[in-house]
């Protein structure tokens, strides 16, 4: 079941019961929406244009897709006449590697038979606004999580649709650390802000935005400090493990138990990229 959350007077949160907690989002005006992500499963995607149809007597104008992600992109086929935006390399990741990770995934679940890939026809790269129905959205490139990652800034509801640039637990693995530690200090500046919407979980309330983004700041500092810690000693990568998600103050609970997986991967991904740097600085001397 898709729990509906209002976050504004124009806004609304649709969150997926069927995998890992996803956000979509919503902005309401008198010249129709703006969907920002869709979920996972197109049941659930379908809860969303019922609210829209009947609910609100309206229909979705613009569908912003946040980065090419499976669970962020598989609903956009059901709003053909929306017209789609998303980062430019966004659209070359959904066809290069979203396409054909679908193609298995539709012979694997028959939830998914049948899902098709809607393209973006409309591309930003640095920044980019949209103004419609007396809102102004502003889109941001805001990498780390994936190359691809747009945020969305409602700016009359001071509201920041983070995407999985904010996560309940940080998750960098396809994309880089140090990036994503840009992208969380930008999110830090910026100002006025009511609420940050991430791509998973609940939404963070303006008292809890600065203490939840310098935690998460933190653990990529730590994570970091393991892996080269690890490597350094010569110990094989199994060795990684010794640092826990709970160490790190988070709960295994989170996501329904995948922030675990995450956090192995950000730390194999972290070990893997310094020794190669090592193996290079050694074939070079």
């Amino acid at each position: 079941m898709v729990l509906r959350e209002r976050v504004a007077d124009h806004i609304y949160v649709f969150r997926s019961g069927m995998y890992a907690q996803v956000n979509a989002g919503l902005i309401t005006t008198e010249e129709g929406c703006v969907l920002i992500d869709t979920l996972p499963y197109p049941q659930e995607t379908q809860q969303i244009i019922q609210f829209v149809k009947q609910r609100l007597r309206s229909h979705v104008r613009y569908l912003i897709l946040t980065h090419a992600h499976a669970d962020h992109v598989y609903g956009a086929y059901l709003f053909p006449e929306a017209e789609v935006i998303s980062h430019l390399l966004a659209r070359e990741h959904l066809i290069k590697q979203t396409r054909p990770a679908l193609m298995e995934a539709r012979q694997r679940n028959t939830a998914l038979a049948e899902v098709t890939l809607q393209l973006p026809t409309m591309l930003t790269e640095k920044e980019a606004s949209i103004r419609i129905g007396g809102f102004t959205l502003v889109l941001r490139h805001a990498p780390g999580h994936s190359p691809d990652l747009i945020t969305v800034y409602i700016k009359e509801e001071k509201v920041l649709y983070a995407a999985d640039a904010v996560m309940p637990v940080p998750y960098f693995a396809n994309g880089g650390i140090d990036d994503l530690r840009r992208s969380l200090h930008g999110v830090l500046e910026l100002t006025p802000l009511e609420d940050v919407i991430q791509g998973h979980g609940e939404v963070l309330l303006r008292g809890e935005v600065k203490s939840v983004l310098q935690a998460q700041l933190t653990y990529l500092g730590r994570v970091e400090a393991h892996a080269q810690a690890v490597l350094a000693a010569g110990e094989g990568k199994e060795a990684l493990d010794a640092l826990t998600l709970e160490a790190c103050g988070y709960p295994a609970t989170l996501m329904g138990g995948l922030a675990v997986q995450l956090h192995r991967a950000n730390l194999y991904a972290l070990y893997g990229q310094a020794r190669r740097r090592q193996q290079q600085a050694r074939a070079a001397a």
